[in-house]
């Protein structure tokens, strides 16, 4: 737990409000990094498993992993704010942004937050099989 002198920031950092944009984004890299680490996986043990097949002459494989479909279900706190961009040589303008916080215990605490203002996002995220093939000589 922080100390008293930092536990401001790091209660605002464990809230972490930012543009929805982002958080969905984050939650696609967290996936696309799963399929990353099964797939590593699968090569680790391929590459482990050639040796075996070499020297005992057993026709093993790694088994690969997949992840066909995940969904996802976030509990936020979603508010609308204006923000002012500005542009080089040209007059601000005025843009609406949509912000999200994740519900969780610290959330609601430190905002006395009540569970029945919660918005629900369900996404689905499906793996599609590569666009063209790679040919091997």
């Amino acid at each position: 737990m922080p100390n008293g002198d930092n536990q401001p920031n790091q209660t605002f950092q464990d809230i972490l409000i930012d543009p929805l944009g982002e958080i969905l984004k984050h939650v696609g890299r967290a996936v696309a990094d799963a399929q990353k680490d099964l797939d590593r996986n699968a090569i680790a043990t391929e590459t482990e498993l050639a040796d075996i097949r070499e020297e005992l002459g057993y026709d093993i494989h790694a088994t690969w992993y997949h992840l066909p479909e995940t969904n996802i279900e976030l509990k936020l706190s979603i508010s609308m704010q204006w923000e002012e961009q500005q542009r080089p040589g040209k007059p601000s303008v005025w843009k609406r942004s949509l912000r999200a916080a994740p519900f969780n215990a610290v959330y609601k605490n430190l905002f006395d937050y009540e569970a029945d203002g919660t918005s629900q996002i369900k996404a689905k995220i499906v793996s599609i099989p590569p666009s063209g093939t790679i040919e091997r000589e």
